[in-house]
């Protein structure tokens, strides 16, 4: 990346069920996910590079962490999607200790389609933080 100011997480692996179907594709003897987890390493000459990294697949996570161990990673598929919170939390920690991005968005948007949305909303994001800071008290 040439613009030291901006930074971008680029897709390695997705969370849903038929990421496989291309991103499993062997590039030079590994899958797709980790040949773009390399580059984007190497893109990484001002620290603003980043991975996406489904929370539904957690040994591919664990993997793409071991490969790349201070890339910051983008997390989606917690909440509805099933992904592992828990895996997220330890996997997209980086070497440095910079905790994941949790991407969360229809367990929290759909908290309630009711007069209390708001509150519903609130709640479900309340506990998701929760949840992620008794698992980052887990591992220190």
């Amino acid at each position: 990346m040439s613009y030291a100011d901006r930074g971008v997480f680029v897709l390695a692996r997705t969370s849903n069920p038929g990421a496989g179907d291309l991103q499993d594709l062997r590039v030079d003897g590994e899958p797709l996910y980790m040949a773009v987890a390399r580059q984007a390493q190497r893109w990484n000459r001002h620290g603003n590079c980043g991975l996406v990294v489904g929370a539904t697949f957690p040994q591919e996570m664990e993997r793409l962490r071991r490969a790349v161990p201070k890339l910051p990673f983008l997390i989606p598929g917690i909440g509805a999607q099933g992904g592992n919170l828990e895996a997220a939390i330890v996997h997209g920690t980086t070497a440095d200790g910079l905790g994941p991005l949790v991407a969360v968005s229809r367990s929290i948007i759909y908290a309630s389609s009711a007069d209390d949305f708001a509150e519903a909303a609130r709640g479900a994001a309340d506990e998701l933080r929760r949840e992620m800071n008794r698992i980052g008290r887990c591992l220190k």
